[in-house]
Formats: C-alpha cells, structure tokens, sequence
C-alpha cells in the first residue's frame, strides 16, 4: 500500500481572517471560536469528502497496490454496507480555520468581511505543536483502531487526488484486514466510519487550494440532526452533551462550554477556545484589511488595553489591490 504523505512542517504563524466584529471578540474575550463547519460558509464541504472518500474506495477496490484487491467480494460488501450507514450517520464537527499566507486577496473575499476584515496571525509552532502531532498520528492511523482524537487536531488541508485517496485507502484496508475479528460487516463498516469521519474536515476540493488552509478541529461525539428515532439513544445523547457543558483543559487552552449562536435563521453550536493560559504571545501580527477603515494605532491601543503587547512593526495595512 502507497504510504500516506508526509505533512508539510508547522508554520511558527497562521493566519485567521475575520471581521472587524469578530476580531473585536476575540481579542476582548481572549478566545478563538470552534464552529459547525456543516454551518460554515462552505456547508456542503463535509458532505463532499464523504462523497470522495467512498468514490476512492470503489473505484479502487481492484487495484492491486491495496491489499483490499486480493477480496475484492469482501470489500464490495463492506464499501456498500459503509454508503448505507453514512446516509444516516451525522456527528458535530467543531473547527477553526486559518491560512500559512498572511495577505490573501482569496482570503480576504472569503473570510474577511470582503476586504473590510482583519487577519490575526496566531503562534502555532509552540501552542498547536500538540494538536499538530496529535493529527500526524491520527491520519496515519498510528494508534489503536479504537483511538478516536479527544482532544484537538490541527492539519492543513488536503486538496489533492491522491493525498485523500492515500488516506481514505489505508484506513479500509486496514479494516478488511481486521474484518475477520468483527462480527459482522455491519459493525466493521460501523467502525471504520466512526474512526474515517474526524479526518473529513481535512479534504476540500482543489478549487480552494489558493487560500492554504490549516485547520484547529474538535470532535465530540455529540448527534447533531437529524436524528433517525429508531436508533437514537436518549440516555447515552444526555451523556455526551454533559460532557460537552463543562469547561476541559486542552493542551494549553481552555475549551470553554458548548453554547449556540444565531446564523441567518440558524443556530450554530460552538465551543470557544480560551488562549489567555498560553506561554508567551499567542497574536503575533494584525493586517488590517485592504478596506478596513482602522488605522495601525487605533489597532494598537485596542490591543494593549486588552492585556495583548504588540509591537507596531507587526501591525500590517494590507498590500492587496482591491476594489
């Protein structure tokens, strides 16, 4: 089997674009903002890695570099009984999103406010280095196949072809290989999805690859809707969403309560992470966007009066023509 590629380095900063609101939230309240990406401004990029990642399966079920070939009756059972269950199966996915480029005119359209928007640029080599290693060992599939990641991952995006195919293929093979042990092929596919599902957040299609994009995702293994009645356990959902209402320590943040806010009709849950507990500064630079109103001073006071030192020097106009 091909081996999955290697991750490119962590950067020692990545970039958040937002809106002058949110960014007036985040430095106020010391936090970033973990959201549904089903509820994110790409809401249909979940469903469509689900979409690639049994389209790699079928169409190489064949191949002889995937040891899944030498049973290709076994593994067509299992690939079919996986499209059934993923009909069905819907957990919340929590996610942050960056970028390793600073002043990015696709960035700026997308995520800052149409240019009016800031970008803060966060230590990520020291305070996600965990999350980072965490998501190394998660996507090669380097622990126990019962070990889902609970605590944070943090990735870039995977845009290619062979970067989700190389993923998607190791994890199956991995599980016909174990098939044998299960009972069933309905508890095997039952598991191979609850593992292959907290990597979904790490495919996108290539059309966005211009924006560079990392990722800080969280994974509760909380239902989120629509629930299907007659599988849906009361008393385990009244379990896990205790878990998912008190304060944990994670790495060097806090992740504060699950909460919900309003989105064009719409409640989105999150849970924020507090960055105050980290060493040494967590904002390293603001680019003000290229028609954000702000000035480099104003910015600085603000930043400062909110207990974040910055130097000018790391306050940036942006150098993006745009109108």
């Amino acid at each position: 089997m091909n081996p999955v590629p290697h991750y490119p380095p962590l950067p020692e900063v990545v970039y958040h674009y937002c809106s002058v609101e949110t960014f007036f939230q985040i430095i106020t309240n010391h936090t970033l903002r973990l959201s549904d990406i089903e509820k994110s401004n790409d809401f249909m990029e979940k469903k469509w890695a689900i979409q690639q990642c049994l389209q790699h399966i079928r169409n190489n079920l064949h191949n002889p570099k995937y040891p899944c070939s030498r049973q290709p009756g076994l593994a067509a059972d299992l690939l079919k009984e996986m499209e059934q269950q993923f009909q069905h199966y819907n957990t919340m996915i929590l996610a942050a999103c960056f970028s390793s480029e600073r002043d990015l005119l696709s960035q700026w359209r997308g995520y800052g406010d149409n240019g009016y928007g800031i970008c803060i640029g966060v230590s990520s080599k020291s305070e996600f280095q965990p999350a980072y290693h965490r998501a190394e060992q998660y996507l090669n599939l380097k622990g126990s196949d019962q070990a889902l990641p609970s605590s944070l991952l943090f990735a870039n995006i995977r845009y290619t072809t062979t970067e989700i195919e190389a993923i998607c293929m190791q994890m199956f093979c991995i599980y016909m290989r174990w098939l044998p042990l299960r009972t069933s092929v309905e508890e095997a596919a039952s598991q191979l999805i609850r593992i292959l599902y907290p990597a979904l957040p790490f495919f996108k299609s290539r059309a966005f690859s211009e924006e560079a994009e990392w990722r800080c995702v969280y994974y509760p293994e909380l239902p989120a809707p629509p629930y299907e009645t007659k599988t849906f356990d009361e008393s385990r959902f009244q379990k896990l969403l205790a878990a998912e209402t008190v304060e944990q320590q994670l790495d060097r943040f806090r992740i504060l309560p699950l909460d919900y806010r309003l989105r064009k009709n719409n409640l989105v849950p999150y849970r924020d992470l507090a960055f105050d507990g980290c060493q040494g500064a967590f904002i390293r630079s603001i680019t003000i966007g290229p028609k954000c109103p702000l000035n480099r001073e104003t910015v600085k006071v603000f930043l400062e009066r909110k207990h974040i030192p910055i130097d000018l020097k790391d306050i940036y106009l942006s150098d993006v023509s745009y109108r």
